[in-house]
């Protein structure tokens, strides 16, 4: 049975502002899959010409990159698709996090080391929405010797608020935002390990080929490893995901996408402009994981 997924993902600051550039993008291959890509830089915007005492003692902003949903299956998203606001009662799928109020302080970005990490010695896990979680994220991050990610309710619960919105797009704004995010529709819960490795680690990381090493690498296929890189990101050190099924429809959907919405939130956010050579490692070759 062909399926119908979608995959986004993004990262951005509370002070952000988007510049706009879309792209359309057709895919041919055996399961007839279109790409319809939109995606845009952040900036914290440009200095002033003669800085004033306060701006010279404000931080510069950094520069965050991100990018739009893209559409996978052959549908652009039905903008006239309504959806009714989900039932405040708790969800009923086992996969979704229970809301919590605790947050994470996000730490500093570890020092850059030579020493390799182990593969996990552990098969994937079968059940459990955040085993799941942790294990498809640090298997890959291993393989660039980035350190072991975490589990944060926190995080998840923010995932769970914005994944019941049922509306398919970014929301980095929840809960006072500060973290990254990537977004997935069409695939239930209990497959969240294939929207991680198959979609966003393997469909993505031979895009990256040639671009190790750079601390600002070219853009212009951001959108085809950006997933990618936010899961091996070095700096980023907890993640929070969440599954719904929005019985009502998934609103900015194609009407033959499956109405599952996955929200992955994570701390600190990666993607920052001039430190991708320190925080995406080249690949130490491990043995692909793939979930069927």
């Amino acid at each position: 049975m062909r399926s119908a997924i979608l995959a986004a993902a993004f990262a951005a600051s509370a002070i952000a502002v988007p510049f706009a550039a879309k792209r359309d993008v057709v895919v041919n291959t055996n399961t007839e899959v279109v790409y319809v890509t939109e995606y845009y830089t952040v900036t914290g915007g440009a200095a002033p010409a003669t800085p004033t005492p306060e701006a010279k003692a404000a931080a510069a902003p950094k520069k965050h990159w991100g990018h739009k949903p893209h559409w996978w299956g052959g549908h652009k998203p039905n903008k006239g698709h309504t959806t009714q606001q989900p039932a405040t009662t708790a969800p009923q799928a086992t996969w979704e996090p229970a809301p919590t109020k605790t947050k994470t302080k996000s730490p500093e970005p570890p020092a850059e080391t030579s020493a390799a990490s182990a593969p996990p010695s552990s098969s994937p896990p079968t059940s459990g929405y955040s085993d799941k979680v942790i294990w498809h994220h640090n298997v890959h991050r291993t393989n660039h010797s980035a350190p072991d990610i975490e589990w944060d309710a926190g995080l998840a619960a923010t995932a769970l608020k914005i994944a019941q919105t049922c509306s398919y797009e970014h929301n980095t704004k929840m809960d006072g935002g500060g973290y990254g995010q990537n977004i997935a529709a069409g695939v239930d819960g209990d497959s969240v390990d294939r929207v991680i490795t198959n979609m966003f680690y393997n469909g993505e990381v031979n895009y990256y080929t040639g671009l190790y090493k750079q601390a600002q690498p070219d853009m212009s296929n951001f959108e085809k490893w950006g997933h990618f890189s936010q899961i091996v990101w070095k700096g980023t050190t907890h993640v929070g995901c969440a599954t719904y099924h929005c019985t009502n429809g998934l609103q900015n959907t194609g009407d033959s996408v499956p109405p599952y919405f996955t929200v992955c939130n994570y701390a600190s956010p990666g993607n920052f402009a001039n430190e991708y050579g320190d925080n995406v490692g080249e690949p130490l070759d491990h043995a692909t994981v793939t979930c069927d």
